[in-house]
């Protein structure tokens, strides 16, 4: 959502989304990526099913500055995702374990076109700072330069244009040299090869059914006053026992 919104092109994002076709085994979103707080299991493997081609059809036209990022960040993605459709699978053999070990080193591999957008605030804070730096260093450049005065509005414009690139050029790396990936989810991606060879299939370990379980006590607090909440959902978890009776 950040690259997209950095080439102005999340309101097509977002009118993809919201159109999407109906499709038998396909649940169609209620609400826009960035409304969603929550992601349940049945939106995660709706949005496994169309995160590709939406956001493919969201890079159609693309221009010669937005090919490469466009094209690296597709890859990314494509690799994640299969990734994320070999470990549902419910039996594993060498080839297969291989098969995601491998994935997930091609997704770090090709990670860093998304890396200036997992900087902390004190990091863009700094960048930016530095981006001014760097622009009042070129004017100064340009200033002090005697040939300046005496190039066309043209070649001006041009190499005024030249000099932006580079300094955006040199954001982009100060950016992703600052960034990283490592958070506990991503972290936890690298151990799901060694728990399948200990534990069998990861669905083995799955925390959906639990959650499914006690998703009546989430409701019944959510109801509470929040002063006697045991007692409140007890309460309630009894009526509803009497109604299915």
């Amino acid at each position: 959502m950040s690259l997209l919104e950095q080439h102005s092109r999340i309101d097509i994002s977002n009118q993809l989304w919201a159109n999407m076709p109906l499709y038998p085994g396909f649940v169609q979103f209620d609400k826009l990526y960035r409304q969603v707080t929550q992601w349940s299991g049945k939106e995660l493997n709706a949005l496994g099913h169309v995160i590709v081609p939406v956001f493919m059809a969201t890079l159609l036209n693309l221009t010669a500055s937005q090919k490469i990022p466009f094209t690296e960040a597709l890859l990314c993605l494509k690799i994640l995702l299969y990734f994320h459709l070999m470990v549902q699978y419910r039996y594993h053999t060498e080839a297969t374990i291989e098969y995601m070990e491998n994935y997930l080193e091609e997704f770090h591999y090709h990670k860093d076109v998304f890396s200036r957008f997992r900087t902390s605030k004190s990091t863009k804070k700094v960048s930016e700072a530095l981006k001014k730096q760097l622009t009042l260093d070129k004017q100064e450049e340009r200033g002090s330069d005697p040939t300046w005065n005496d190039l066309s509005v043209a070649a001006k414009r041009s190499h005024v244009d030249e000099n932006k690139m580079q300094i955006e050029s040199e954001i982009a790396q100060h950016l992703v040299n600052k960034s990283d990936f490592n958070f506990v989810k991503m972290h936890l991606l690298s151990h799901f090869s060694d728990h399948i060879c200990q534990l069998g299939n990861l669905l083995n370990v799955s925390s959906e059914l639990p959650e499914k379980a006690i998703m009546h006590l989430k409701q019944a607090d959510q109801q509470s006053n929040c002063h006697e909440a045991a007692i409140l959902i007890v309460r309630m978890k009894a009526q509803k026992k009497v109604f299915q009776y």
